[in-house]
């Protein structure tokens, strides 16, 4: 599916045909068996797209897919954005509900779903690998800027041997700037009687931190240390660092056990003269990005696990992985925003130099191991959308599923939306269904709707929309080639089922399409609830013998 939280409230509804089983007798949509109900035509099982609040309404909607339906796909309200809280807990009370409800009255639920890019609490997750920023604590590690009187450093405070120390300039004395700290102590003696302190900085008691720094001594063989205080008798105190004649990095890591430190060079040690520039403090452990990675698989599967878990008596059949590939045939990689969120970028497949790679098998095959640990007689199936239309995209996801196959990855089904217009080619359905069945795998048709209205939602026009009388009987036809053609090139074995994605066309998906695609009647009840042709050709293509 393409979008997402579907449609508040019904619009009033007229009347029912699905549970009085009236009768349209006009004999240009007259068939055979039309008092069958789509669910009793069908050999195999027939599902709907499904709104939380208006089937718990229990109106006409509800009894439509109570009448009509073996089972029900929530739109919405078993997703990641709707079932965890903006502190990772997870709130099961619209899902339960939904959940109760649709097999209190008979039905089956197929999970949808448990691994998309859309539909997740973005705000969560982008928290969860946020890197909390990780300044330099030090003011002015560069030593730039000049003292007052005969002070060298305004941010620095000389403590013993005054005379021994100044700015170092020129770019022989400087690693980066103009001015760097220069010490020339002249003979040998305590490390403290040449020393210089930074300004007091706040640290954390018990946090480690990180001392940096680059230095070079005019002459080999010298050395000096690095200590801290906060207070004399908690004053901490590094090695000797062998200081070479050139420009070199040097650190050193310490547990702070002060609120406050200033960090200090001791250079009275050994003679010679010393270069220190560009200094810095920063807290020693940062999060890398192998955290992060362990940060989001840890969340997905608590995700997984706990969906799957808690619900493994009553669901049976799950979309593990949603719309993994791009139009391009790529697996989806993006910048999050709003409830988008891109798995694959932190769980995908990496070459040896950490890049990311277009395949994304590693994130699929650990969604699909979530989900079997959990549930290991549960269907699972990946599900994705223009495979009829985009050979690029169904060739990447025969490859995919090829791969994930050879690889031992539990995968039972593939999904094929089939979101089409009324003039896709019967020709691309074939080929779509006789390609998925080749695998060997389950295959359903899981959101399908036949659009009438063909402009791009980003064009005015698409709102002037006017439907001709050719239309509708077209979608019609396509209805039933679609269900003839399923019956035809999927065997037996392997049809998992077709699910028409919403009932009336006041309920689609497009009709909430931004910001120009409100005229469209994509389904097989009107506005009114009043059955369309689409359903009659659709319910006589399922009794293709």
């Amino acid at each position: 599916m393409k979008l997402i939280n579907i449609l508040p409230g019904l619009l009033a509804l007229v009347y029912l045909t699905g549970c009085n089983k009236k009768i349209n007798n006009d004999p240009d949509v007259l068939k055979p068996d039309l008092e069958l109900s789509l669910k009793d035509a069908a050999t195999f099982p027939i599902g709907v797209g499904v709104d939380y609040d208006p089937f718990m309404a229990n109106g006409n909607y509800t009894n439509i897919i109570k009448a009509q339906f073996d089972n029900a796909t929530a739109g919405y309200v078993m997703k990641h954005g709707a079932i965890v809280q903006g502190n990772g807990a997870l709130n099961f009370n619209r899902a339960d509900a939904f959940v109760n409800a649709v097999t209190g009255a008979g039905m089956s639920v197929h999970g949808h779903t448990l691994c998309w890019y859309q539909n997740n609490n973005g705000n969560y997750l982008r928290d969860l690998i946020t890197v909390p920023s990780n300044p330099n604590l030090v003011t002015d590690g560069s030593f730039e800027v000049a003292g007052s009187g005969s002070a060298p450093f305004a941010n620095w405070s000389v403590y013993n041997g005054p005379a021994l120390i100044s700015a170092g300039s020129g770019t022989n004395e400087t690693y980066g700037g103009s001015r760097s700290l220069k010490a020339a102590p002249v003979t040998a003696s305590d490390a403290w009687r040449v020393q210089i302190a930074s300004n007091p900085m706040p640290l954390t008691i018990g946090a480690g931190y990180k001392v940096r720094f680059y230095a070079k001594a005019a002459t080999a063989g010298g050395k000096f240390r690095l200590s801290n205080s906060g207070g004399q008798q908690f004053a901490q105190y590094s090695n000797d660092y062998p200081i070479t004649t050139s420009w070199a990095p040097y650190e050193w890591t310490f547990t702070t056990n002060e609120a406050s430190k200033q960090i200090l060079f001791d250079m009275g040690a050994s003679p010679n003269t010393y270069y220190v520039d560009s200094v810095s403090v920063t807290l020693a452990a940062q999060t890398n990005f192998s955290e992060l990675q362990l940060r989001v698989d840890t969340t997905l599967k608590n995700f997984i696990t706990s969906m799957v878990t808690r619900y493994k008596d009553r669901v049976h059949a799950w979309d593990v992985i949603n719309e993994p590939f791009d139009d391009n045939g790529v697996v989806r990689s993006g910048t999050s925003v709003s409830d988008a969120f891109y798995w694959g970028d932190y769980l995908g497949d990496r070459d040896g130099s950490k890049k990311l790679l277009t395949n994304g098998d590693s994130m699929i095959a650990k969604a699909f191991r979530y989900a079997r640990a959990a549930d290991p007689t549960a269907k699972l199936f990946l599900n994705d959308y223009a495979h009829e239309t985009n050979n690029v995209k169904m060739d990447s996801l025969i490859a995919l599923i090829t791969r994930l196959k050879a690889k031992g990855v539990p995968i039972d089904g593939v999904g094929l939306q089939f979101h089409m217009t009324y003039l896709v080619s019967n020709t691309a359905i074939d080929n779509a269904l006789m390609k998925m069945a080749k695998l060997g795998l389950l295959v359903k048709i899981t959101e399908l709707d036949i659009s009438v209205n063909l402009g791009d939602q980003q064009n005015p026009q698409t709102a002037n929309f006017v439907l001709s009388p050719t239309m509708l009987p077209q979608q019609a036809a396509k209805y039933r080639y679609v269900a003839e053609s399923y019956l035809r090139n999927v065997p037996e074995a392997q049809r998992a089922g077709i699910t028409i994605w919403g009932v009336g066309d006041a309920d689609s998906w497009l009709r909430n399409r931004t910001p120009y695609h409100t005229k469209d009647y994509p389904l097989l009840w009107d506005d009114n609830y009043n059955r369309k042709e689409a359903f009659n050709e659709f319910l006589t293509g399922l009794q293709l013998k």
